[in-house]
């Protein structure tokens, strides 16, 4: 089977929700909050990596559709950060473990189904299949530190730190009143 993913909404605009979308004959659909993206682009910057919580996201968005999908397919992305191909590429494939999909990048337009799934669920005329929390984004990475931050330190130069300690919940003491 063949798929398009379309983005609506860029992830770098922290102010809106990001919406990404499926389609061949049927239709999936995810979303980011404004508030996930926010909290999580705090993280990346305790994390030394500023710029990357885009490519993260994005490539988490499209790890979470190909895993609905749950078939070995072939995938075509619009493409909505040019030169990042190759990144954006690795982390899913690193998000994926093993699961093949065939992803290619290519601009999609205006006009096709996938296109007009996205937005509207950006413009909420539709709901979204599913929303996806700062809390599957980390468990999502917790399950791939080491590659993770194998494929960011070869394509970036990230320094290798361990992910893991800024992703610990803070246990909570109880003050004395």
């Amino acid at each position: 089977m063949k798929y398009q993913i379309d983005q609506s909404g860029k992830i770098e605009n922290t102010e809106k929700q990001t919406a990404l979308a499926a389609s061949n004959h049927n239709v999936y659909a995810v979303v980011i909050s404004a508030k996930t993206k926010r909290q999580f682009q705090e993280i990346c910057r305790r994390d030394g990596l500023t710029r990357l919580y885009v490519y993260i996201l994005f490539a988490i968005g499209i790890y979470m559709i190909l895993s609905k999908l749950k078939t070995s397919s072939s995938v075509i992305i619009d493409t909505e950060y040019p030169g990042k191909e190759k990144l954006i590429k690795n982390l899913i494939k690193v998000f994926l473990k093993g699961q093949n999909a065939d992803i290619t990048f290519s601009r999609i337009g205006n006009n096709p189904k996938v296109h007009y799934a996205a937005h509207d669920v950006y413009i909420q005329k539709k709901q979204a299949d599913r929303v996806i929390s700062l809390k599957e984004i980390l468990r999502i990475i917790k399950k791939t530190d080491g590659r993770l931050r194998e494929c960011l330190a070869t394509l970036v130069g990230a320094q290798t730190r361990s992910i893991k300690e800024y992703y610990q919940p803070k246990n909570k003491k109880s003050r004395p009143i």
